[in-house]
């Protein structure tokens, strides 16, 4: 019989046991009719329950079932501590082949993301937002996302590089914000955010220098939410970036004021000699 069928079954003896008790036996009896019933079906077939069901029900994301299963181990002494425990070594194991593989690298960020929401959503529904699930899940990205270094944060930076570079029309300000909250999700995860801080800098120079930028609102959201994260001293050079363009915008404003001037002062036979020059800065 497969696990989801299993758990099925034994809720029902469950059920039916409960149902015996109502009507023809003495509620004394009830504690050790249903503790017997719950050791002979789940108790002594726990390991079994949890290694044969729980990745595929993960794996094919089996709601349904996954809450019947947290539900029923819940009757079981440290049913659920065991169901934490498998779910991790899952996450670890489903993770890691997201990270190593270099073949993904490509699809590494979107991947993780679609994951983590997917693992977030079978907390929520199917666990009740266990507080030891929760630290589990997170003990568990940490665990596999820095089993190849370097390269996560790399591709986290360039990932933010494709979705704040002009031209990206798949989302509004508005869901561009909510990915970028959910991508700081996996950022804190990352052990080398120097790493991220040294490819997101190169990044973030071409978008302002080239004029490449989908929007200056969205480019200060991500460092608020980089120096709320990582401190003052993380940001403070990507800041800088920032205050060299405005300081470059103001120099290129008064440099064209003063060659309109320059034109005004001049006569009309020099004006063909006028010099049009824009620079932009960045230390």
């Amino acid at each position: 019989l497969p696990v989801p069928g299993y758990l099925a079954h034994a809720e029902k003896r469950l059920r039916e046991e409960n149902e015996r008790l109502l009507h023809y036996l003495d509620q004394s009896s009830k504690w050790q009719l249903i503790h017997t019933v719950e050791k002979q079906l789940l108790a002594q077939h726990l390991s079994s329950i949890l290694s044969k069901g729980l990745d595929l029900l993960l794996e094919e994301n089996r709601t349904e079932d996954l809450q019947l299963m947290y539900n029923l181990l819940g009757r079981v002494k440290t049913g659920q501590q065991e169901l934490c425990s498998k779910m991790a070594e899952y996450v670890k194991k489903r993770g890691k082949v997201i990270v190593i593989n270099p073949e993904k690298d490509k699809t590494m960020v979107q991947e993780l993301l679609d994951f983590k929401e997917k693992l977030d959503k079978i907390l929520r529904q199917c666990f009740r937002n266990n507080d030891k699930f929760v630290t589990s899940l997170k003990d568990s990205f940490e665990s596999f996302i820095n089993q190849r270094q370097n390269k996560p944060a790399e591709m986290i930076a360039k990932f933010v590089d494709s979705k704040l570079r002009a031209g990206n029309k798949e989302a509004s300000e508005e869901e561009l914000e909510k990915l970028l909250d959910k991508i700081m999700v996996i950022f804190r995860f990352i052990h080398g955010k120097d790493v991220f801080e040294a490819f997101y800098k190169k990044d973030l120079a071409k978008r302002l220098l080239v004029g490449k930028s989908a929007s200056v609102d969205s480019e200060k959201s991500m460092l608020s939410k980089l120096k709320a994260e990582c401190g003052a001293g993380f940001t403070s050079k990507l800041e800088g970036m920032f205050k060299d363009m405005e300081l470059s915008r103001d120099i290129n404003v008064a440099f064209k004021q003063h060659m309109a001037h320059l034109a005004d002062n001049e006569s009309q036979n020099t004006i063909g000699d006028k010099i049009d020059l824009t620079v932009n800065v960045l230390s």
